[in-house]
């Protein structure tokens, strides 16, 4: 199958997406958390799930590009809903000779399948990222499945995700993290202004369906357009039909005060 980068310019043939991207860029200043992009696909209707799951929706060249992006980062991030959807893997499978990602769960109610619907190796280190109001004997379960960090909670009883970023960073050496879904943590991680870039696979599908029934890249109230990000374009890749694009989210003037 043949890979073409359309943008920027010239236009030309390629024989992979994101395979010599370099993370961070240098231009990434902000040392106290790790650089953040989010990894999702959609249809060209908008809809990231089928029946709740993303699994499916891309195409070969897909996944092969979502283990690529990676294979560039120190962490894989997904929030519970995601992983209580449908049995995944966070790790690189056919890209041998690379070590794992470490594999982070977001849960504020430590509610997760973990043992059921977490695909890992031996070799991939899995944490779940948890606020402080989660009760202790909830902590002490999960700890027998995996790595545990807490932090504080938000106003909303959630992961206060800002401190969560930072303490990743500081105490794990997080310097590049993937975040792929579900739409209320691509929501809470955009409208706090802590994503650097935007991945967008957009499948060659109509899937339909009602506003219940359909996931899309964000789920959460609308973001003022004060504190709403203006997407730059950064490349466009094509490939039977499937586009590509990347995106970088420039800080807003109120964030960056």
């Amino acid at each position: 199958m043949k890979v073409h980068r359309l943008y920027p310019p010239p236009g030309r043939e390629v024989s992979g997406i994101y395979e010599d991207l370099n993370l961070p860029p240098p231009w990434h200043g902000d040392s106290a958390r790790p650089y953040v992009i989010v990894n999702m696909v959609s249809s060209v209707d908008g809809r990231t799930a089928m029946e709740g799951k993303a699994a499916g929706m891309g195409s070969r060249i897909d996944r092969r590009t979502m283990r690529t992006l990676r294979s560039k980062a120190d962490a894989v991030m997904i929030g519970a809903g995601t992983l209580r959807a449908e049995k995944l893997s966070l790790g690189l499978d056919e890209l041998g000779g690379v070590p794992p990602p470490l594999a982070i769960i977001v849960t504020h109610t430590g509610n997760i399948p973990l043992e059921d619907h977490l695909v890992a190796t031996e070799e991939q280190e899995v944490l779940i990222l948890l606020s402080d109001r989660v009760p202790q004997g909830v902590v002490e379960r999960l700890r027998e499945l995996a790595q545990i960090m807490r932090t504080s909670a938000d106003s909303t009883g959630a992961v206060d995700l800002d401190r969560a970023l930072q303490a990743l960073k500081a105490e794990r050496g997080v310097g590049v993290l993937v975040v792929e879904g579900g739409p209320g943590l691509n929501h809470a991680l955009i409208s706090r202004n802590l994503v650097d870039e935007l991945f967008l696979t957009v499948a060659p599908e109509l899937l339909g369906g009602t506003a219940a029934q359909t996931l899309t890249l964000l789920r959460g109230p609308e973001i003022p357009s004060r504190g709403r990000p203006a997407l730059e374009l950064v490349s466009i890749h094509l490939a039977d039909g499937e586009l590509f694009l990347r995106y970088s989210l420039p800080r807003t003037p109120a964030s960056s005060a």
